[in-house]
């Protein structure tokens, strides 16, 4: 009888049969066949690269176009990249330059099979053990670099009652016999000449309900290791803000509705928060009335809130480092790339793709002759990097001229969804009209992201449900 029938038949828990069955098995009643099954998993790094190219295929794209200097590969992906092609003969450094070798060149006309191996587990992770000796030898490879793990269990298949177990009488025999030991018997010693049943290790039982990380902080992780691959450094800032931060140091009009009640929320304890930086708040109140002639209210500027958005802390940052550069008291190495992850609250109405509390990505670079293009490739390769394609569009924002929002497609709802805004920060912010300098800038909630790269996930408002079945069934992504 297979053992998923009697399991059904007995009704009995799948721990508490294969102990019965283990126990009869050991006293000759009935015989039980199994058999040890092995398959591999990924890790979170591997299914990183899955989503995109291991390191080596990525520079061997690049040197197919023709040698590169070491001095310009700097980032992690990139170190990475160039110890597994020379471990793998496919690159040389002669002079200061990366360049193929002969192998290489032939790697780059028939492909990576480490990397093609790689996509295919992701896709369908079959069985270890119906794969060719060279697949084995490509798994093993990947395993090697933790990238894949080969877990190996062994199953109970057939159990079936022997001549003993059909003639034997199990009334008394087995229950004089002890299958446990309580704190009572030992104190007691009752104990003491009893019968007790053999105990076997290596019994298989159920897999352990083991702790997880929730999906949601996975790929907050895998956002923060994509920007710091690409040699970006994490910033941070309050929650709690005042008007002036969020909204007036972004040249966001007074009188815009996104400073309403109705979107955003205002704090009541403390009302007011202070203003420290004299100096840029009458810098932007002068950009104010000029700008949009109006007469600018500091009073409202110092209005406490919940940050709608991560801009706010990136707008701290460009201050100070804008504000050391123009006083010569600190000299950048360019470009200056910074990145935040933080939680963030909005007044919404809540649907499949919008919350009051959720999580944004924002990001600037700040260097020289920064230009769209810059921009619409640094994006690309982040959300390549995260395993979503994008695209981009014209847009109005604020405090950035040009703007643009970029998009994703969303296949549960068969359309492109907005993921964010982003553009070059205006002068009127950053203060600097005469010079080559300009700052980048974009941000994108990291829930919507979730739903584009996982299409069973019908609402973003599942990420923040209490049901723990839902985290055991999630895909370890």
């Amino acid at each position: 009888m297979q053992l998923s029938k009697l399991e059904k038949d007995t009704k009995l828990g799948r721990s508490e049969l294969l102990w019965a069955i283990e126990n009869l098995k050991q006293n000759g009643l009935i015989d039980a066949s199994g058999r040890e099954t092995a398959s591999v998993e990924l890790s979170d790094e591997g299914k990183r690269y899955a989503a995109s190219q291991l390191p080596e295929e990525m520079l061997l794209g690049r040197l197919e176009k023709g040698a590169i200097k070491l001095a310009d590969l700097k980032s992690r992906e990139e170190q990475i990249g160039i110890q597994w092609l020379r471990k793998k003969e496919l690159a040389e450094i002669k002079n200061g330059m990366l360049s193929l070798s002969a192998k290489g060149v032939e790697a780059v006309a028939s492909g990576m099979g480490d990397g093609d191996m790689l996509r295919r587990l992701a896709k369908d992770p079959k069985s270890y053990d119906s794969m060719s000796k060279e697949q084995k030898e490509m798994v093993s490879a990947l395993a090697s670099r933790k990238l894949v793990r080969v877990e190996r269990r062994s199953e109970l298949q057939i159990v079936k009652i022997t001549r003993k177990g059909l003639a034997a009488d199990l009334s008394e025999g087995e229950r004089s016999r002890v299958d446990a030991v309580d704190r009572g018997m030992i104190a007691g010693r009752q104990w003491a000449g009893m019968s007790f049943k053999p105990y076997d290790v290596n019994v298989p039982v159920d897999d352990a309900r083991i702790a997880r990380r929730h999906p949601l902080r996975r790929l907050i992780r895998e956002v923060k290791d994509a920007y710091v691959s690409m040699g970006f450094q994490e910033m941070h800032g309050p929650a709690v803000e005042s008007a002036f931060w969020v909204f007036d140091s972004l040249f966001m009009p007074q009188d815009h509705p996104a400073r309403d009640a109705q979107d955003t929320f205002y704090i009541s304890n403390p009302s007011t928060l202070k203003l420290d930086d004299a100096q840029f708040v009458r810098y932007m109140k002068r950009s104010h009335e000029s700008g949009w002639h109006e007469k600018w209210d500091i009073d409202a500027a110092r209005q406490a809130v919940l940050r709608t958005h991560m801009t706010s802390v990136s707008a701290r940052y460009v201050r100070n480092v804008i504000k050391r550069m123009l006083l010569n008291e600190q000299l950048y190495e360019m470009p200056v790339k910074l990145f935040s992850v933080g939680r963030t609250f909005r007044n919404e109405n809540i649907d499949y793709k919008h919350l009051a509390d959720f999580y944004q990505m924002d990001g600037i670079i700040i260097g020289k002759d920064l230009t769209l293009s810059h921009l619409f490739d640094t994006l690309t390769k982040i959300y390549r990097t995260l395993g979503v394609e994008i695209r981009f569009r014209p847009s109005y924002f604020p405090f950035v001229e040009p703007g643009v929002e970029y998009l994703a497609y969303h296949k549960a709802s068969n359309s492109w969804v907005e993921m964010g805004g982003a553009g070059l920060i205006r002068n009127e912010i950053t203060g600097i009209r005469k010079r080559s300098i300009q700052v980048l800038a974009w941000g994108a909630g990291i829930e919507r992201l979730m739903l584009m790269r996982d299409s069973s996930i019908g609402s973003i408002a599942e990420l923040y449900g209490n049901g723990v079945g839902w985290l055991r069934k999630r895909r370890m992504i």
